[in-house]
């Protein structure tokens, strides 16, 4: 690339592109790139662009390159088109430096013609060259051309030995693709039934794979539907054993309660009936008191016999019934209380619905 500072003699090559080229494609649009080297014959020393893809006969690169110079008299150019086998020869050209030396301000914006490995005309390239620091050259001040002027370039003949060879082994390259077309086409005969048996083959393999697929896939799926309906039985016997097991809970705790109830009437009538004998046996008492005493004592003792039977008649929960607000029930060993006023249900246990019972 080109330096800020330029300690040496130097050649500073700007390629901005070519046109009107010789077309070496037959079939689409050429691929052109460009080199130089100021020593033809060392291969290793060419500087080439970037390729300008299917640009054809008119590239574009605008690339700007500096090399050092050592007293070579003549800068060497070539345009290729990149193929896929051995690169082919479009143009080439030698043109002089000491043209760019005494131009003014040791600067030249030209075009050079190119030519064919054969020696024709194949187009023109469009340079600037610029040397710097080199002995002789004219330093009077070049302005800016507006137009590229018209350079010189001629062919040389090591250049063009070299061209041949590059040409030579495009050629070559070129045999050996088409030799080993021609054997493919040769031998396409022999190996067209083993390929059909071959794509036959794998075509059957892939059917087979993919019916055991769909296979594999159908039983997975009838085993999950079997498992998900098991799971769905069992949930369901679950919860018809704990619904069962509730029931007998209940019918059990409802059998305690009336026989509850019964012996608590029982008792409630003994009771009644010793307070009449005692109330008997307290009347000459009462003429010995004051009123008041024994009102008192009489009305404690309705009280206490009133809470005795309340407590021995309370009701057990019924899963079917109508409950009130402030309604109280035995479950399972324990008493509850209403909340709020609501048909039973058999899921709505005291046990369950907080919002309808508290423990009493």
């Amino acid at each position: 690339m080109m330096s800020g500072q330029h300690q040496g003699p130097t050649l500073v090559i700007v390629a901005h592109g070519a046109q009107t080229l010789f077309d070496v494609e037959l079939i689409g649009k050429q691929d052109p790139y460009f080199q130089f080297s100021l020593d033809v014959n060392n291969p290793k020393s060419f500087q080439k662009t970037f390729v300008h893809k299917d640009a054809g006969k008119t590239p574009t690169w605008n690339q700007t390159f500096s090399v050092p110079l050592a007293g070579e008299p003549e800068l060497f150019v070539e345009i290729m088109d990149e193929e896929t086998t051995a690169d082919a020869v479009i143009a080439f050209a030698a043109i002089p430096i000491n043209q760019v030396v005494h131009a003014p301000g040791g600067t030249m914006h030209g075009v050079f013609d190119v030519y064919t490995p054969a020696g024709k005309p194949a187009g023109e390239l469009n340079l600037t060259l610029t040397a710097h620091n080199v002995p002789g050259q004219n330093t009077a001040f070049a302005g800016q051309a507006a137009v590229p002027v018209k350079g010189t370039s001629h062919i040389s003949e090591v250049h063009q030995k070299r061209i041949k060879s590059i040409k030579n082994k495009e050629l070559a390259a070129d045999v050996g693709t088409a030799a080993v077309t021609g054997l493919l086409a040769v031998g396409a005969g022999f190996l067209a039934n083993k390929l059909i048996n071959d794509n036959r083959k794998e075509e059957e393999a892939k059917k087979e794979a993919e019916r055991q697929r769909y296979e594999e896939e159908q039983r997975f799926e009838a085993e999950k539907k079997k498992l998900e309906a098991d799971r769905a039985n069992f949930a369901q016997q679950q919860q018809q054993q704990q619904y069962h097991q509730s029931q007998s809970e209940q019918h059990g705790f409802h059998t305690q309660s009336v026989g509850e109830s019964v012996h608590g009437f029982s008792d409630h009538h003994e009771s009644s009936h010793y307070d009449k004998h005692d109330k008997h046996g307290k009347k000459d008492k009462k003429k010995k008191h004051h009123d008041g005493s024994s009102s008192d004592s009489s009305s404690g003792s309705d009280s206490d016999s009133d809470n005795e039977y309340k407590k021995k008649n309370k009701k057990s929960w019924n899963p079917v019934g109508h409950y009130s607000a402030g309604d109280k029930v035995k479950y399972q060993g324990r008493k509850y209380i209403c909340l709020q006023s609501h048909d039973s249900n058999p899921t709505w246990e005291p046990t369950q619905a907080h919002s309808l019972w508290r423990a009493d």
